[in-house]
């Protein structure tokens, strides 16, 4: 009797241990690391203005990426993205290897406004962007062309790359056109025309699905509060998600499809 007994204890010792190392369990992973965030570039378009850049890289930087902005080139007497899309690209490229450089990280995650959009395309389908970018997200980008571009096309080369059916386009856009893989978001506003056109491959929403009957013109887009919310959430992975914050900048309501002739919202 006394052998049964001490067997019985020595299986209630063994149950009551291993029931303490299961419990563990849950806590032991439950203290494990969220995977780091990639850094982060945000790249302008036509005319960017720098300061509402800075406001969406900083809003990135507060969330915890490390993060940069850049404008496209421009050709002399031009402003930000004159220059041709393809050569904007190169600029690209070379702002991405020296983050990663700079960094050590293996890859960059790329928020392309408008134009920036087409440029970071370009640099990711054909100059070896894939093997160095880890989500891709354009905002506001007019992925099949924006009329307004025939408007300075005499005088720009990026104003002729981003008009409807230009050469530049056509390439771009020869399937597939994205590379398979690659976690790609385009966000847009309804209120806009051109960037309302859909890119395949990619996850396409626009800030009224999330938030109906918003007001966000095409220049105000990086820097309106719930398309902040969508861009955090589309790097970290999805879902895209925002609880649509109040809007406390000053929007201009101008639609691109009625042009400043001075500073038109061509990309």
């Amino acid at each position: 009797m006394k052998t049964v007994l001490a067997v019985l204890a020595r299986f209630a010792v063994v149950v009551v241990s291993l029931g303490c190392a299961v419990a563990a369990l849950p806590d032991d992973f439950a203290g494990a690391d969220p995977a780091p965030l990639n850094p982060v570039l945000v790249i302008g378009g036509f005319d960017a203005d720098r300061g509402i850049l800075e406001n969406l890289r900083s809003d990135l930087a507060d969330r915890g990426y490390n993060a940069y902005s850049m404008v496209l080139p421009g050709v002399p007497a031009g402003s930000s993205g004159t220059a041709g899309i393809a050569e904007s690209a190169t600029v690209i490229a070379d702002k991405v290897a020296d983050i990663r450089r700079t960094t050590g990280a293996r890859r960059v995650d790329l928020v392309g406004h408008s134009m920036g959009g087409l440029a970071q395309r370009h640099y990711v389908k054909f100059l070896g962007g894939l093997d160095s970018v880890g989500t891709y997200l354009d905002l506001g980008t007019p992925n099949d062309g924006q009329p307004l571009g025939f408007l300075c096309a005499p005088l720009f080369p990026g104003c002729r790359d981003i008009a409807p059916d230009s050469d530049f386009l056509q390439q771009l856009n020869t399937p597939p056109v994205l590379p398979p893989g690659i976690p790609a978001y385009h966000l847009y506003s309804e209120n806009e025309g051109p960037e309302r056109s859909h890119l395949p491959g990619a996850v396409n929403a626009s800030v009224q699905r999330f938030c109906p009957g918003r007001q966000v013109s095409h220049r105000d887009e990086p820097q309106d509060a719930a398309f902040q919310d969508l861009i955090d959430s589309a790097l970290r992975g999805g879902p895209l998600a925002t609880d649509c914050p109040r809007q406390f900048f000053l929007s201009s309501q101008r639609s691109s499809l009625e042009p400043d002739i001075e500073h038109p919202d061509i990309g």
